[in-house]
């Protein structure tokens, strides 16, 4: 396991710091099992409970994802040089540079595919990878480079204890939970005074592109996989006409990368859409500010304020 990330894991349960024990991660309350384990040097730090279906379908269509597509060399229409580039300037924020990330740590909350992983190291960040399932894995992640570590765990329970981070990002993803607003809320506790939480979310739509795609995925959420993929396929030409959330579009991508667009449309149980306005809303509950609304629909970096200094008590003539 990572050398930096022992300090900072919490117990998704109670939020005690966890002790490494052989082969295993002890919380001082009993979560665990008796102890969470740590598999491949990756701390498997799942709440505890049974995922309601949705949530385990969810899981698994990604996992499907990643297993088919992780190992292209781009994914959603981008190369490592176009997801690097992400991660600076307006597509993040004005106050982020590649400068800035020298001696950072950074969570990417959701990690999916791992490409962004590599990305944060280069620019001079330690990283986190978190996700609820084996998709990482399933998709090549890197995971020996000591400034990256994975973990396993939900973005609605993260396992770090608070204000572990300078920045939490997390992309197109706390809208495939069952509650994307308590997701942002928890990621939110994560970030350190000074520090920010980027969080990218699928924009609401007209009456009638939500309305025909909630209707086509209470098919397609249903289908064995493999018809899914093959669904997913056949229907790529669509992305010429349908706007995809991240500017894939069939001629100017490949027709894996648009397949890889529309199994996000379709195959997902879990997805929720939402407004500026909306996600403005979640980062004000959470104490955050300096929020700074993105040119792609509904991004959002909000800043946690630094905690005034007090002065020092001068003493009384």
């Amino acid at each position: 396991m990572t050398p930096f990330l022992l300090p900072i894991l919490a117990c998704p349960d109670c939020g005690a710091p966890l002790a490494a024990e052989a082969g295993g991660l002890r919380c001082p309350a009993g979560h665990g099992a008796p102890d969470f384990a740590v598999e491949g040097g990756i701390p498997r730090l799942l709440p505890a409970g049974l995922r309601p279906p949705r949530e385990a379908r969810t899981v698994a269509a990604f996992e499907r994802q990643w297993r088919r597509y992780g190992g292209l060399r781009r994914i959603f229409g981008k190369d490592p040089a176009a997801m690097t580039a992400n991660l600076t300037g307006a597509r993040l924020s004005a106050r982020v540079d590649q400068a800035w990330y020298a001696g950072r740590r950074v969570l990417d909350a959701g990690c999916g595919h791992g490409r962004y992983l590599p990305a944060f190291a280069a620019l001079g960040a330690e990283v986190v990878g978190l996700d609820i399932g084996r998709g990482p894995e399933l998709a090549g992640a890197p995971t020996d480079d000591p400034r990256i570590a994975l973990v396993q765990g939900s973005v609605l329970a993260p396992p770090f204890r608070p204000e572990s981070f300078d920045l939490v990002f997390s992309d197109g993803v706390i809208h495939h939970t069952p509650d994307a607003g308590a997701a942002y809320a928890a990621l939110a506790r994560l970030v350190k005074p000074g520090g920010a939480l980027y969080v990218w979310v699928y924009p609401r739509e007209g009456r009638l592109r939500e309305a025909v795609f909630g209707l086509a995925r209470a098919i397609t959420t249903r289908l064995p996989g493999p018809i899914v993929r093959a669904l997913c396929f056949a229907l790529a030409p669509l992305t010429v006409f349908v706007r995809s959330y991240s500017g894939t579009t069939f001629g100017r991508a490949t027709w894996a990368e648009c397949a890889q667009v529309v199994h996000d449309w379709l195959a997902p149980p879990l997805q929720s859409h939402h407004s500026h306005a909306e996600v403005a809303g979640w980062a004000a509950a959470a104490g955050l500010g300096a929020i700074e609304q993105l040119p792609i629909p509904t991004g959002v970096t909000a800043w946690r304020p630094l905690r005034a200094q007090r002065e020092p008590q001068g003493l009384s003539g």
